[in-house]
């Protein structure tokens, strides 16, 4: 893996104030730690570090490192704070590494070939998109090639069947799934509605009498007793 170079400035202060103002003059806040060193406060050139960083797939990029124009150090970038909005580094950690030892990395997964199973439809779901590893840094990869070219519908690619380069050794499960291909889900096509006939209720037709309410009785006179 090519080094790229970067210089750093030694920082006395810290905290927010101190970070704005470093941001306003073009650099970002950074630390530099490992090998049993304490963290050392630093700041770097906003715009060579991004250059340093720029191409790589991701941020597993070995930098010597140059503080006060003082030998320079070989580091990786550990961790970094970016931008929400427009992803500009705002932090950065950097990490002293030993070349002779190996380092754990997350490294991402990039598809290659074209999946028999999508002429027929199939779906090719990429799953699993980076993978930890163990290596030297000097050969620390770019990203890991995960072959799909014989996968048909149905079938799973998993970590066991990567072929890696030399060196490289995986720190995940061989059985982890990296991609598959599946089936197309069919739309189920839906149903007219039925229209759902009310029944007709029917009610018992009321008698004359009762339609016009009950006749009233028709009281008759009654006869006047005669005189005697």
């Amino acid at each position: 893996m090519e080094r790229q170079q970067l210089s750093a400035t030694p920082r006395e202060k810290t905290g927010k104030g101190v970070a704005r103002k470093l941001r306003a003059q073009g650099a970002i806040p950074a630390v530099l730690y490992g090998q049993g060193q304490s963290a050392v406060p630093l700041a770097v050139n906003l715009r060579d570090f991004t250059k340093a960083l720029s191409g790589a797939k991701s941020v597993n990029v070995l930098l010597d490192l140059a503080v006060e124009g003082k030998e320079k150090i070989p580091v990786m970038v550990k961790d970094y704070q970016a931008h929400v909005i427009d992803r500009h580094f705002l932090h950065v950690d950097f990490l002293k590494i030993d070349l002779t030892k190996k380092v754990s990395v997350d490294v991402p997964v990039q598809l290659v070939g074209k999946a028999p199973g999508t002429k027929e439809g199939g779906i090719l779901e990429h799953i699993t998109r980076t993978l930890k590893i163990d290596c030297l840094p000097t050969a620390i990869p770019q990203f890991l090639e995960a072959d799909v070219s014989a996968l048909n519908i149905g079938d799973n690619l998993h970590v066991h069947d990567l072929k890696l380069p030399e060196g490289i050794e995986l720190a995940e499960a061989g059985d982890l799934t990296i991609a598959a291909v599946v089936a197309p889900v069919e739309e189920v096509a839906a149903t007219p509605e039925t229209e759902v006939v009310q029944p007709e209720v029917l009610t018992e037709k009321k008698p004359a009498a009762e339609e016009g309410g009950e006749k009233k009785e028709e009281k008759k006179p009654e006869k006047k007793a005669e005189k005697k």
